[in-house]
């Protein structure tokens, strides 16, 4: 049975580049192949902002596809199915933070807290049964706020009923940890398993 550790009741992981990794060079050659246009048309700021109001949950996947369409200038076939192949490909698991979380996860509640899109998570669940290992899903386009707004965090904090001294937030990007600080979280910016295994037994969890 699962139980407090050091009075910490819940953690939370971020997704991409810390439980899986995102391969950009492949996304964006896949991109460029879907597509048809050069590689170097890709990451432009018109397609980032899209994907930013993607996150937020402001568009759904065919105000997505219709946009990403319009900015590449694309009349082709393009489909919601060949958007999700594009991320199936980006998006590989990593088996040693993995582990961890299972360990983990005999010991306390975990949630994934994730900035992410409705097209990232079709794409992983159609590749790992990753997210169904989870307590629950912090997603910011179901939430309609990104990390490192403080929003998303106080709605997780209440969604999971704990306080911030009481939880644990695992990111890769110091903005993001930076934000959890804020509002009292335990934060820890993710580069390796080792010390993400080192951060996590300073509470009392067995790895």
């Amino acid at each position: 049975m699962r139980g407090k550790v050091d009075n910490i009741k819940v953690v939370f992981f971020d997704l991409g580049n810390v439980i899986v990794k995102v391969n950009y060079a492949d996304m964006i050659a896949k991109i460029a192949d879907t597509f048809h246009i050069s590689e170097n048309l890709i990451m432009q700021p018109s397609l980032l902002a899209s994907e930013k109001e993607f996150e937020r949950g402001r568009l759904t996947v065919e105000e997505h596809l219709t946009a990403v369409k319009k900015i590449f200038k694309s009349d082709g076939q393009v489909t919601i199915d060949d958007l999700e192949k594009i991320w199936q490909v980006a998006f590989d698991l990593k088996p040693d933070v993995w582990q961890i979380v299972q360990r983990l996860r005999k010991q306390v509640p975990l949630y994934l807290l994730s900035n992410t899109n409705a097209l990232h998570i079709r794409a992983i669940r159609r590749k790992y049964d990753i997210l169904d290992k989870m307590d629950g899903l912090i997603l910011s386009y179901e939430v309609g706020f990104l990390k490192p707004e403080p929003q998303i965090y106080e709605y997780a904090l209440r969604k999971t009923g704990v306080t911030g001294r009481e939880a644990v937030f695992i990111d890769d990007l110091p903005e993001n940890v930076a934000g959890a600080e804020k509002l009292g979280m335990h934060a820890h910016q993710f580069s390796t398993s080792p010390d993400l295994k080192e951060f996590l037994r300073k509470f009392g969890f067995r790895l």
